[in-house]
């Protein structure tokens, strides 16, 4: 087999897995979220929702981009059992001390961030300085996680990071929510996940290494992997700053319920990002394994094969959740109704999720300078629109900022892979996906206009039979669409792939 079907054939399979975890995550942390808004109610929602925000924005800091870094120096040259190894101690050992410190940081200043920025409750205080503790553990679990992913095998990241995490979330909200009441049931679960996904990772690292957390005091560490990495953190800042930056600025703009009735247009809109991060998790190690090699082909075709894949299984999960907005939201409860600004933060997301391949090409291959440019753009364009428009228009507000900003960074990261090292992800490839797309919107947006008074929606057991069958449906108008086009040389990978994870 050729090197090209080769890396491809990888990226499909892999994929694949990734795509499976990723879904599965995503159930669990949407019925995590719904749990909880439907047990919490939309103010101490938004209590957990900007703890958490605060953070996830913290955890970058003290993260300081050696997840990419890892990722780089471990996947250059797996075979190099002393660099690995070294790789590895290095980037655990500047992020436990730097967690440490953060994590300090974030506990002590809790008080000002409320009372000076947020104006909230103080019971916030409390939720952002337990939060805070939690830190050291997600670090090195986020650190240990990439360097299993620099062997290009996603599946045990996969397992912690999707089915062991939002499962130990949700189970130790229902406990304590059941056992010790509302307000220890918001405080307990990111604590006990981080620590639990910390523990199967370290397990799950040993495989491929002799990395023995023990003796990580008294390795020696690579400072080239630090100056590699920092220019990441401050990428990678911004990125998560432009996550989180609806969540924040809503709570400083407005109240807590706003933040609250926002976290479920959050989260809905964000199950297209799944396929994205899918086919990233594995695109990266190849496409840099290409860079360092100057196999300029092998970077296009892995680039263009990817992207084609990600727009394939996109459009479908985008369709549905565009035409069924309203009852997506209805499954967090009444109150949680804002089909407008669902669909315009889903428009925005949908467009990075294209696009979004173009921010590994640049890291990969060595031009962070341009990744920090765009998402510094795209940040200081969503706040200055955020102070603008949320006053105004509240949460709808909120999402048109975010997916104004999207479009901007999207079209950014496209030009410049053009420029720089001629990556164009357009080709012929993806019409076929573009036309069954377009077909299935039309269809299903007739075909919803007949089904909607078959169903009673009143009940929550209703309302997700209607959802999962036509979710199936628009699967099934899609993808028979699809397949009656043809198949070419991609496509029968693909299906090869699948056959080869399913035995």
């Amino acid at each position: 087999m050729s090197n090209k079907l080769s890396s491809q054939k990888t990226i499909l399979s892999e994929a694949f897995l990734s795509f499976s975890g990723m879904t599965l995550g995503s159930v669990f942390r949407y019925i995590f979220s719904i749990v909880m808004a439907r047990f919490l109610g939309a103010q101490m929602l938004g209590i957990y929702s900007l703890g958490n925000a605060v953070t996830r924005i913290a955890e970058i800091f003290a993260l300081m981009g050696l997840d990419n870094g890892v990722l780089r120096f471990v996947s250059r040259d797996t075979e190099n059992k002393e660099n690995v190894k070294n790789s590895i101690y290095s980037s655990l050992k500047f992020g436990f001390l730097s967690s440490i410190i953060i994590s300090i940081i974030l506990f002590c200043s809790a008080e000002f961030i409320v009372n000076n920025l947020l104006n909230e409750d103080n019971f916030l205080v409390i939720v952002i300085k337990i939060f805070a503790l939690s830190l050291p553990f997600s670090v090195l679990t986020l650190i240990s996680s990439f360097a299993t992913q620099a062997f290009k095998i996603l599946k045990y990241k996969i397992f912690v990071n999707q089915i062991v995490n939002p499962l130990t979330l949700l189970i130790a909200f229902l406990a304590s929510y059941h056992f010790l009441g509302t307000k220890l049931s918001i405080l307990i679960p990111t604590v006990v996940s981080a620590v639990v996904g910390l523990v199967f990772i370290t397990k799950f690292l040993s495989y491929f290494t002799d990395i023995n957390f023990k003796n990580l005091i008294k390795e020696d560490v690579n400072k080239e992997i630090l100056r590699f990495s920092i220019p990441l953190m401050f990428v990678s800042a911004i990125g998560i700053i432009m996550h989180w930056v609806d969540i924040v600025m809503l709570g400083i703009l407005s109240n807590a319920t706003d933040v609250g009735m926002y976290h479920p247009i959050d989260r809905t809109a964000g199950l297209v990002r799944m396929i994205l991060f899918a086919f990233a998790g594995i695109f990266a190690p190849i496409f840099s394994e290409h860079y360092f090699k100057k196999n300029m082909l092998g970077m296009k075709e892995s680039y263009q094969s990817s992207s084609k894949y990600i727009l394939t299984f996109s459009l479908p999960v985008f369709i549905f959740l565009f035409v069924f907005a309203n009852p997506m939201l209805l499954l967090f409860g009444s109150e949680f109704q804002n089909a407008v600004a669902l669909k315009i933060l889903l428009t925005g997301i949908f467009i990075q999720t294209i696009f979004g391949l173009g921010s590994s090409t640049l890291s990969m291959s060595g031009n962070t300078k341009f990744n920090l440019f765009n998402v510094s753009i795209a940040l200081i364009l969503n706040i200055s629109l955020n102070y603008i428009l949320i006053p105004q228009y509240g949460i709808v507000g909120a999402a048109l900022a975010t997916a104004i900003a999207l479009f901007i960074l999207s079209i950014l990261r496209f030009v410049e892979n053009i420029v720089l090292m001629k990556l164009n992800l357009f080709s012929i490839k993806l019409l076929k996906p573009i036309i069954s797309g377009s077909i299935t919107f039309l269809v299903i947006n007739y075909l919803r206009t007949i089904f909607s008074n078959l169903f009673s929606l009143e009940s929550i057991f209703n309302l997700i039979v209607y959802l999962v069958a036509h979710f199936m449906l628009v699967c099934l108008i899609y993808f028979s669409i699809y397949f009656l086009m043809g198949f070419d040389k991609e496509d029968k990978e693909l299906i090869s792939s699948f056959k080869t994870r399913l035995n």
